[in-house]
């Protein structure tokens, strides 16, 4: 009896112990994608406030190198000679080089007849409209799916107006300078990605894992800053860097504060634990003693003894009930019994 009650009582302290062993690993769970989560937030809130700034520092800088080109191809009266100018303006931007940050441009008539073009890498071969009073447009070349900034300018061409097209192309190497460690950007434009930071491996990886930009929770995009159209791109924004706390940091403390617990379960409760053991055992040893003496003696003395201060209530009443029994059997033996008595 006594040994099935110490394996029930034992089975129930492992049942407690792995109940607090499960508490504590859910909580270190819950911490750690609640930290992780609001780590990523602000990581997300602080790269959205960053390419905004960098997006718009592009547009401006991209329409003061516009205006600046123009301004000097008109200084310089290099569209002024209608006979000469298709030679002028090549001599003077392959003299440029790449220093220029549009590897193509139209000089257009405002009726919209080409005058002369310059592509300094791949041919765009595109056509582009403008609305009414609008200088900035997106084109995507059908060639090679390539996307470009479309910027117009109006430039004067010696006896009339005329137009300066300049293409800015937004591909991998673009994304790529203005990207920082720790994320990926991807280019998006009418629901499709065009270009990524990390090239087309980049590009393979965020269109399995987004349908759209706005798809994810773990990213953030923005709308381009310039012409704001339902055909302006989105730039999609993807962190990288690993989580800010891994499952083997919530491991280290959840163990550490388990055996703390299991140290303090077990040295507050063996000592309860023994006790009651040695009660139980002293009131067994005296019941199955007195049924085959029917008589006491000094062991059956010390075991009522040792059973009436033990930890257990209800074993105590036993204890004193089997006592009294005793003495309505035994009235020859109720001196001794009461000079035994506990004080």
């Amino acid at each position: 009896m006594l040994r099935t009650l110490n394996s029930q009582l034992a089975l129930r302290l492992i049942g407690i112990l792995l109940l607090i062993l499960l508490c504590l690993t859910l909580q270190g769970i819950w911490m750690k994608e609640l930290v992780n989560d609001k780590a990523r937030e602000t990581q997300l809130a602080n790269a959205r406030d960053h390419y905004s700034s960098v997006l718009a520092d592009l547009d401006r800088r991209w329409g003061r190198e516009a205006f600046n080109l123009k301004t000097r191809l008109e200084a310089q009266e290099i569209l002024a000679n209608i006979e000469h100018r298709k030679e002028k303006l090549m001599v003077y931007l392959i003299s440029q080089g790449n220093s220029i940050e549009f590897p193509s441009l139209r000089i257009e008539t405002t009726h919209g007849e080409l005058i002369a073009s310059y592509d300094y890498s791949n041919h765009i071969d595109t056509s582009v409209k403008f609305l009414p009073g609008q200088t900035n447009t997106w084109v995507q070349n059908p060639k090679d799916g390539s996307l470009y900034l479309v910027i117009r300018q109006f430039i004067w061409l010696g006896k009339e107006n005329g137009y300066l097209v300049l293409f800015k192309p937004m591909d991998h190497a673009m994304l790529t300078h203005i990207t920082y460690p720790g994320t990926r950007l991807s280019l998006w434009w009418k629901g499709k990605a065009v270009a990524s930071s990390d090239g087309e491996d980049g590009l393979r990886k965020t269109a399995a894992t987004f349908s759209k930009p706005e798809s994810g929770n773990a990213s953030a995009y923005l709308t381009w800053s310039g012409p704001e159209s339902e055909i302006s791109p989105k730039l999609l924004i993807e962190p990288l860097a690993s989580e800010l706390i891994g499952i083997g940091s919530v491991a280290r403390p959840v163990m550490l504060t388990f055996f703390i617990l299991l140290i303090a379960i077990l040295i507050g409760f063996s000592g309860i634990w023994l006790s009651a053991s040695r009660q139980l055992d002293a009131l067994l040893q005296v019941e199955k003693r007195y049924s085959a003496l029917n008589t006491i003696d000094d062991p059956i003395i010390d075991g009522l003894r040792t059973a009436q201060t033990g930890p257990i209530e209800s074993a105590r009443s036993l204890a004193a009930s089997l006592e009294r029994r005793i003495r309505s059997a035994n009235p020859e033996m109720v001196e001794r019994l009461d000079a035994e008595a506990p004080e």
